[in-house]
């Protein structure tokens, strides 16, 4: 007896959903946003593909469209960040502004590349307050919710002027 409900219930933690883990090298899936019209602004949509590696320190984030052209390259360790956007490569002094020129690069908005580590990885980030909500958690002003362990959709209020913003990362699913 004692052995059926051993293997019962190993049998039940191999249904239980793991948290999700990264790739060894790092993610890569499709990137899309939907931004609400705001003042002044029209509704814009669009998509990326997108190799993101490493972490904070040291690492980098290709953005293709989805017909795989280039949009930008970009890469940060100890000596700084750079984008390069096809045209040249351009420094930036903090992993906002980068965030915000990849965000120019595919005509969308600014990426929070600073936490997007950590939300990959389907917790808040060290770097800013969080707090708990029934969907997931708010950070930064972005309701952060882990659809399944392949896709975490970022939601944003409409605020200063801009339109309500949605970016859903579709991960592919480790090789």
């Amino acid at each position: 007896m004692k052995r059926r409900a051993l293997l019962l219930s190993a049998l039940l933690a191999g249904c239980a959903p793991l948290p999700p883990s990264p790739p060894s090298q790092g993610w890569s899936g499709k990137l899309g946003y939907q931004m609400e019209a705001g003042n002044g602004q029209r509704a814009q949509a669009g998509s990326a593909l997108f190799e993101l590696q490493g972490d904070l320190k040291r690492g980098s984030l290709l953005l293709n469209s989805p017909l795989g052209t280039t949009l930008a390259q970009a890469r940060w360790d100890e000596a700084g960040l750079w984008l390069d956007d096809t045209r040249q490569p351009h420094r930036y002094a903090d992993m906002d502004e980068l965030g915000w020129a990849l965000g120019q690069a595919m005509q969308g908005p600014a990426l929070p590349l600073r936490l997007l580590f950590d939300w990959l990885h389907g917790r808040p980030s060290p770097l800013a307050p969080h707090e708990a909500h029934e969907l997931g958690f708010v950070q930064d002003g972005w309701l952060v919710q882990r659809e399944d362990p392949q896709r975490l959709l970022l939601s944003r209020p409409a605020q200063g002027g801009q339109g309500a913003l949605r970016l859903r990362i579709l991960l592919n699913p480790p090789a």
